[in-house]
């Protein structure tokens, strides 16, 4: 079947009856759309039901965080179970059975999520804001996180099956859905995909404004504690309605932000992706919303959950994770990382607490235990990691080295590196000497500091290079999933 059929089969009429799989309080019958927002609860059951839906397997739950994108981006060596499950997907095989099947369930799940965020827009729009327990002010809330999320979702497939913008044939690609009960809307190109992310997710940034931004309980619900831990640590304010907490677990004002960073710098907008990266980096009240994890917690805390700006929750994802985990003797489960460091032992980086910490061994080969079971903490193993404080840094890096600004650009990587462990980095800065050395150590950061979130395949192509003893160029651009199903 061709991808361009799936969009037909996505869009489902918006009733509960087509999510209940959603939602852990939905009735088995169906109910129509218009009981369904008839009620506040209902809104916010929609609204939850994508994020939910976004967790799954087929999406960020797998595939698209440590799954099928991460051997697109070559973060593994062909091994093992790796091998069985996505041989034909490494080897850029699309025209492969199960390499269809694989890409079809990503299309068709995404497709699915932005139909339902459509279904959400349409109605809480139209809703009138007294029908809301917190009036406009929720409405505009969840109005701004589910234009956010169209707006996230168009743009991941846009990032998968075209090419980047600095390869851009201005041929069109994919279809951009921002009608309720939209059939069939025709592919855009690059460019115009892009537009349309922009105003969504500029338009979300404002909506959710309101309340993250508001005053001082609301300002305080995205520090760490509240954003993330749900302030189970410390005595202090949390929402009675928890509708209204755990922001970090939604798209929140800077998670909106981080978003655009990632938009312009893939625009090549270098200029505006800086602007919104450092007002996330800067970004506090009475201390910093996001700050870096200490080296020393990394084994109690593998995600770094207070550097994390939007997760996503999936309570499966320790169990999920060990079929690509070896034991014992067994050799089929291996998922083994490619030679991200310079491991040779006398040009080390054994500082590193990505490679000391996020890695474990077997057989002298590497695999992350970035999904494993931690010791000493209940908090995090669920957290699927979405947008990562450190990318705000590697966008900030590239805009400053484009500006002739070279010493801030090589301290941007210098502040990750270093609260990952590494105090020397006079031999990392003194390898840095043109554009070309420059991007090499950009991607080399990328690839470390983002294994197993789904970033490794856009961001070496969004560079328009890749390390030639991972894949030629050639292969990667502009060949895309499009090329081979004639989207």
């Amino acid at each position: 079947m061709k991808l361009k059929k799936l969009i037909l089969y996505a869009f489902i009429p918006f009733t509960l009856g087509a999510c209940t799989n959603w939602l852990d309080v939905a009735p088995d019958d169906q109910v129509n759309e218009n009981t369904l927002f008839s009620k506040s609860d209902g809104y916010r059951n929609a609204l939850n039901g994508i994020y939910k839906n976004m967790a799954e397997s087929q999406l960020y739950g797998k595939e698209l965080l440590y799954g099928a994108v991460e051997v697109l981006g070559h973060s593994y060596q062909n091994y093992g179970e790796l091998a069985q499950t996505y041989n034909a997907l490494y080897n850029y095989n699309y025209k492969d059975k199960d390499a269809q099947s694989l890409i079809e369930n990503i299309w068709s799940k995404t497709y699915t999520a932005i139909a339902n965020c459509n279904g959400l827009i349409a109605n809480t729009e139209e809703a009138d804001p007294s029908l809301f327990e917190d009036n406009i002010l929720e409405k505009n809330l969840i109005l701004g996180e589910a234009y956010a999320l169209r707006a996230y979702l168009h743009f991941d497939m846009l990032r998968l099956f075209a090419p980047s913008k600095k390869a851009d044939d201005q041929k069109t690609y994919i279809p951009y859905y921002d009608k309720k009960k939209s059939t069939y809307e025709p592919h855009l190109t690059v460019d115009q995909i892009l537009e349309k992310v922009k105003i969504d997710l500029l338009k979300a940034k404002d909506l959710v404004a309101a309340f993250d931004t508001l005053d001082a309980q609301h300002k305080s619900g995205l520090l760490t504690y509240l954003r993330i831990e749900g302030g189970v640590k410390q005595q202090t304010y949390s929402p009675d309605d928890l509708f209204y907490a755990y922001r970090g677990y939604r798209m929140n004002y800077y998670a909106i932000l981080a978003t655009l960073a990632r938009v312009y710098s893939w625009s090549g907008e270098l200029d505006k992706a800086y602007a919104a990266a450092m007002e996330v980096i800067n970004s506090k009240y009475g201390a910093n919303y996001f700050s870096f994890t200490g080296a020393s917690s990394f084994n109690s805390n593998r995600k770094l959950y207070s550097e994390l700006i939007f997760v996503l929750s999936k309570k499966t994802l320790v169990e999920d994770y060990e079929i690509y985990i070896p034991s014992g003797s067994n050799n089929d489960s291996d998922t083994f990382i490619i030679d991200l460091y310079q491991i040779g032992w006398s040009r080390g980086e054994t500082a590193d607490a990505r490679f000391t910490r996020f890695l474990s061994t077997y057989s002298y080969n590497y695999y992350s235990a970035k999904y494993t079971h931690q010791e000493g903490s209940s908090i995090g193993e669920d957290i699927v990691p979405m947008i990562r404080l450190s990318e705000m840094y590697f966008i900030a890096s590239e805009y400053l080295y484009k500006n002739a600004k070279t010493s801030e650009a090589i301290q941007m990587l210098v502040d990750v590196r270093f609260n990952r462990g590494i105090l020397n980095n006079s031999s990392f800065t003194s390898s840095i000497r043109d554009e070309s050395s420059f991007e090499t150590a950009l991607i080399s950061e990328v690839q470390k500091d983002l294994l197993g979130e789904g970033q490794a395949f856009s961001g070496t192509k969004n560079l328009t290079r890749i390390f030639r003893t991972i894949l030629p160029i050639s292969f990667y651009q502009p060949l895309t999933m499009k090329t081979y199903f004639n989207l």
